[in-house]
């Protein structure tokens, strides 16, 4: 049994393939081929909102400092200012450039292109007695080229006329002598402002004058008919409204029986004329006296100044402002619109010349020009010799077409005359009225050379 059942295993095992053991592992294959990267699977979903952020201090401005803001030529650099530094950049951006118009003087001139805000460079030519020439300083934040001074240190230049460059004598054509009468705090906010400002490189050359010495800043207001204290400046006068009854140069009139508002209003209207926008050194003819330097007050705001020529007036005349037959008597409303507008009214409405600077005055807030406005309206009226007749601005021309249709183009003289004129239509500028109608005045002219 047992062997038959051994030899039968055997037998049924025939032509079996028996497993042998497991070999040794071959050598890796070639890498294979790297496939092309498939699209971009779509966008996952949004995730849920964050939560909202710590609300951001209120702060609010005056109506001044907001036109400023909004006004401001250049980005200012307000990071990190509180709500009263940021007033004080808005207020000192609206004093710059709506009130003093400072960039017609510091500006940098460009061969082509907008001029860079307030870097200097402007060359002002000096009569031969004072020097030869003066340059418009750098009042950017450059820290080699610009402005460096300390606050305390402008403050000393704005009020005394220092030259930084040359501590013993004063700053020429640069109008220190006006805007010394500024308030500490509206000086204090020019000073913000042009630390605000981006700054410009621009190396200013030195002036080329003589000495001026230098005065010291007064505790009364001398240039005009009355000496008046200056109040300190711990006094409250957030409007200048005290510093402008200071520095009226004519008697103050009575205005005891006008509303404390309007009472304001002249205050306001006085320190904006006879300070920031020193009006009387061109709307008085002459502005000072040669000898003392006070106002010309027998002419105080009565108009005649002559300049020119500019780009679009061959002559322009500053204007009467406050005669009694002779002065402005437009209402407020056409006031307001004129210097909004920069547009003066008349036969046309042409541009105002040249150098009154609407640019700047367009940017008055409606309470400040009724300030101004109320101001002239309230100074005594003038009469006499100080009640001029002035004329408006005279085309230049090189033939007929650039003149109004009443009037023809003389070559030799190169300015528009022929208008009709009377005796309440004055001619242009330093024109004369002959037979009814304006001739261009002689090279001789007294006019030409001073005005009226």
């Amino acid at each position: 049994m047992t062997r038959l059942g051994w030899a039968f295993t055997i037998a049924a095992c025939v032509g079996c393939t028996v497993e042998g053991p497991e070999g040794p592992i071959g050598p890796a294959g070639p890498p294979g081929v790297t496939g092309s990267k498939g699209p971009a699977g779509p966008p996952g979903d949004a995730g849920l909102p964050g939560p909202p952020g710590a609300p951001g201090a209120v702060v609010v401005l005056s109506e001044r400092a907001k036109r400023g803001f909004d006004i401001a030529p250049v980005q200012l650099n307000s990071m990190g200012l509180t709500g009263p530094q940021l007033e004080r950049v808005g207020v000192g951006s609206y004093l710059v450039n709506a009130v003093a118009d400072c960039a017609s003087c510091h500006d940098q001139p460009q061969t082509m292109g907008t001029p860079k805000h307030l870097a200097g460079g402007a060359k002002f030519t000096l009569p031969s007695s004072q020097g030869s020439e003066v340059y418009a300083r750098n009042l950017t934040p450059d820290g080699a080229t610009g402005l460096t001074l300390t606050e305390d240190q402008f403050l000393l230049i704005m009020q005394t006329g220092t030259d930084k460059k040359n501590p013993s004598s004063s700053l020429l054509v640069m109008p220190w002598f006006e805007y010394r009468w500024m308030t500490k705090d509206d000086l204090k906010a020019i000073f913000a402002y042009l630390k605000a400002i981006p700054p410009q490189s621009n190396d200013v050359p030195g002036d080329v004058k003589a000495d001026v010495p230098r005065v010291t800043f007064p505790a009364a207001f001398t240039d005009g008919d009355v000496e008046r204290p200056l109040l300190p400046d711990s006094a409250k006068d957030a409007d200048g409204v005290l510093r402008g009854f200071a520095i009226s140069p004519l008697a103050l009139p009575d205005l005891t029986t006008f509303p404390a508002n309007v009472q304001s209003l002249f205050g306001r209207g006085s320190y904006l004329v006879n300070a920031v926008g020193r009006c009387n050194e061109c709307h008085t003819n002459p502005a000072r006296d040669r000898a003392t330097y006070k106002i010309n007050t027998a002419a105080y705001l009565g108009g005649g100044m002559v300049f020119g020529p500019s780009q679009s007036t061959k002559r322009s005349m500053s204007r009467n402002l406050c005669g009694a037959s002779f002065g402005y008597t437009a209402p407020f409303t056409e006031f307001a619109t004129t210097l909004a507008s920069g547009l003066r009214g008349g036969r046309a409405a042409e541009p105002i010349a040249w150098p009154m600077p609407t640019w700047a005055l367009t940017n008055l807030t409606t309470g400040d020009l009724e300030a101004v406005f109320t101001y002239l309206r309230l100074l005594p009226r003038r009469s006499g010799a100080g009640d001029k007749q002035t004329g408006g601005p005279v085309k230049g021309c090189t033939s007929p077409m650039d003149c109004r249709a009443s009037e023809h183009c003389n070559t030799t003289a190169g300015e528009c005359e022929g208008a009709p004129c009377d005796a309440m239509t004055p001619c242009p500028a330093c024109q004369s009225c002959n037979a009814g109608t304006c001739a261009a005045p002689v090279a001789t002219s007294t006019c030409l050379q001073a005005g009226l």
